[in-house]
């Protein structure tokens, strides 16, 4: 039996400088971002408050939704998964005191320690059961059941219908037991996904509160989250006050107040104004690579007709693209990951013409493009716009509040193109590829629908030989364009200074921390 090591603790992980922040640079993310803001401070000290601006507006509860890294960084603070991801990118343990594997990597024997939820009641192994076998059963999106497709039973399960009986058990109170049907080396970075396997109490009430992490909800509104505590630890904040507030005016006010500490995500636009004294912009790449993607569904009419996808995809300027986003982008550097290179569709006012002739398209093709209304895509909406006006495409922009956009990218019908900040939850290339293919069955993987289906890589029978052609099928029919690459946001945040590739973009400001 294979044992992985002991606990790791939260507050090894924080740096020393608990009087600076310039080394909160980087340092709220899910989970474990938060935790490194501060570090060793003297025995008796006032209450330390970190006041964290996000330029969004505050996201829904929805643990097992659709990937939304702003409600992950929350939901990290207030609850904790079986497994962590640590600032350095390494699996650690998180909830779980031990791992034990079988010598044939079939078994997953999780031992707990007593868990508490935030409003008194024990935490078993039965609520982490629950929680894995809702996002299983999810309706809206099929992420978590592709993730845990190893368990057994999974191949029996039918979107709708009643599960199988699954490979999970909880022999006691302290236990959980994951049996699979094949091995799979992933399965402990998979289970460090945010919500994956992390418990709420409350989580039929869809509310903020009632978690196992190191803080609670002490006060909440429409623009506002106030957390606290739950037990004191040395360098940690002892009150996050969470401002949400998607107006870049508005957050320059603030910051010109001087308010924040930290400033994440960032709203549109606020990078190319100049910042008050103090404070500052710091940026890592993101891994696995966050790109902005444009979907054109394959669906959906005009865009179900390659020729109508090709005029498109050849009206896109991504060098003006990627010079709009400035410091909160960069050029696509590559496709699937272990895919060969190819050429991405290049800016050809000829190749537009001759698609929408081939296609017999007329002079022109009208489609409506939906985004969310705040981040990368809204730097850049416009934009595309005027530049494939300029060849005679008409492309009506459908800007979205996040939570409408989130529901109407997973949708079938709607707008026949989306534009998208896209992230795989893992850097793997059967993960990538199967979140950009709509399954034969069930609903769509990832942050949105494609509507490009092939029996060659359903969802179950994704296989690595297959990773190359299905790149170059991808690339060939268009239904997803790489523009360029997104520093905006991220699933994991950290310092820059630890772990300068989980990708981020912040303002912090230097200086004395505030303390309450």
């Amino acid at each position: 039996m294979l044992v992985v090591g002991g606990v790791t603790t939260l507050p090894g992980r924080m740096p020393r400088d608990f009087h600076k922040r310039a080394e909160i640079a980087l340092a709220l993310g899910a989970l474990l971002g938060l935790f490194l803001l501060a570090g060793c401070g003297p025995a008796r000290r006032a209450p330390v408050t970190l006041e964290w601006l996000v330029g969004r507006p505050s996201p829904r509860f929805d643990p097992q939704g659709p990937a939304d890294p702003v409600r992950a960084a929350i939901e990290g603070l207030l609850s904790r998964g079986l497994m962590e991801e640590d600032s350095s990118g390494r699996i650690v343990l998180g909830a779980a005191d031990s791992v034990r594997i079988s010598p044939d990597g079939l078994v997953y024997t999780f031992h707990l320690p007593r868990l508490t939820f935030a409003e008194g009641g024990r935490c078993r192994s039965q609520d982490f059961r629950n929680v894995i076998e809702r996002g299983i059963g999810r309706l809206d999106h099929g992420t978590q059941a592709w993730l845990l497709g190893s368990i057994v039973g999974m191949e029996k399960l039918r979107v709708g219908r009643t599960a199988p009986p699954l490979g999970i058990a909880t022999p006691d109170e302290q236990t959980l037991v994951l049996a699979l049907s094949r091995p799979d080396s992933l399965l402990l970075r998979k289970l460090a996904l945010p919500g994956i396997a992390t418990p709420w109490a409350s989580a039929g009430a869809g509310e903020w509160r009632d978690g196992i992490g190191p803080y609670k909800l002490a006060a909440r509104s429409a623009t506002a989250l106030v957390l606290t505590r739950r037990t004191a630890a040395s360098g940690a904040p002892d009150t996050i006050r969470i401002q949400f507030a998607p107006s870049g005016a508005r957050v320059l006010s603030e910051l010109r107040m001087g308010e924040p500490d930290l400033v994440w995500p960032l709203p549109a636009g606020l990078v190319r104004q100049p910042l008050p004294a103090g404070y500052r912009v710091r940026a890592a790449e993101a891994r696995p690579e966050r790109r902005l993607l444009l979907v054109l569904r394959a669906d959906l009419a005009p865009t179900a007709r390659a020729a109508a996808r090709h005029a498109l995809a050849h009206g896109l300027n991504r060098a003006d693209i990627v010079s709009a986003l400035g410091s909160s982008g960069g050029e696509v550097v590559g496709w699937l990951t272990g895919a060969d290179a190819f050429d991405l569709p290049g800016h050809d006012p000829i190749e537009v013409r001759e698609w929408l002739e081939r296609g017999k398209l007329g002079r022109s093709l009208h489609v409506v493009m939906a985004y969310a209304r705040f981040g990368a895509t809204a730097e850049v909406a416009r934009a595309m716009q005027v530049e494939w006006a300029r060849l005679g495409l008409d492309v009506e922009l459908r800007p979205l509040d996040p939570e409408r956009f989130a529901a109407a990218a997973l949708q079938p019908g709607g707008a026949q193109a989306l534009l998208v900040e896209d992230q795989a939850p893992l850097e793997d290339p059967r993960t990538e590829l199967a979140c950009l293919v709509v399954p034969l069955r069930g609903p769509a993987l990832g942050v949105f629908r494609s509507g490009w289906r092939t029996r060659e890589f359903d969802r179950c029978g994704v296989r690595s030989a297959e990773v190359g052609r299905g790149a170059h099928r991808l690339a060939s029919g268009a239904p997803a364009v790489g523009v360029g690459r997104a520093r905006e946001s991220s699933r994991r945040v950290s310092s820059a200074l630890r772990a300068p590739d989980r990708g981020v973009q912040v303002v912090c400001s230097p200086g004395s921390r505030r303390h309450g």
